[in-house]
């Protein structure tokens, strides 16, 4: 129970930075990962130290992998490792999965409400083009990101996708 009131507050103080500073910032992400190692690792001995080990990779390498091609932070990245590491692997793999719903429902709201729909529907159709038939993966660089391109804190959609995941999914509480 200890590390869902953890999670809790990691979460509000992780939303509420990124809102405003858009960051999360590491002592954040290091206090949620040691807290995640140290609190399974001493009530449940190596079991807890292997299940909060596994959930720090299952949070940590997928969001490493959205990093790589520009679709998150790496605050981001580092909080996913820190919810994995106090929640476990299936937990935080059912709040990735929602989280990004969510972040796909914000972005189609975003699309559909902006004036210059079709100029961005355009660019999405020659990014998928430009990776899915030519195999290029430069249209995905992080210096191609700041050209303007609307962004949002990515912490909009993972509060909504982990509550969600606490209530219906994914060892939560119900």
């Amino acid at each position: 129970m200890w590390a869902w009131w953890m999670v809790g507050m990691m979460l509000a103080l992780a939303f509420a930075t990124d809102i405003r500073k858009q960051i999360i910032p590491n002592w954040l992400t290091a206090a949620g990962i040691g807290a995640g190692l140290l609190g399974h690792g001493m009530a449940q001995g190596g079991y807890g130290l292997a299940f909060s080990a596994a959930g720090l990779a299952c949070g940590f390498i997928p969001m490493l992998l959205l990093y790589a091609v520009g679709g998150v932070g790496a605050g981001d990245v580092k909080l996913f490792g820190a919810l994995g590491a106090m929640t476990g692997a299936v937990f935080t793999l059912y709040a990735m999965v929602a989280s990004l719903f969510f972040a796909g429902l914000i972005a189609l709201i975003v699309f559909i409400c902006r004036h210059d729909r079709m100029v961005r529907l355009k660019e999405t159709f020659a990014i998928v083009f430009q990776l899915w038939i030519l195999r290029d993966l430069s249209g995905f660089t992080s210096s191609h990101r700041e050209d303007g391109k609307l962004r949002f804190p990515f912490m909009w959609a993972v509060l909504p996708g982990t509550v969600y995941s606490f209530f219906y999914g994914g060892d939560g509480l119900f």
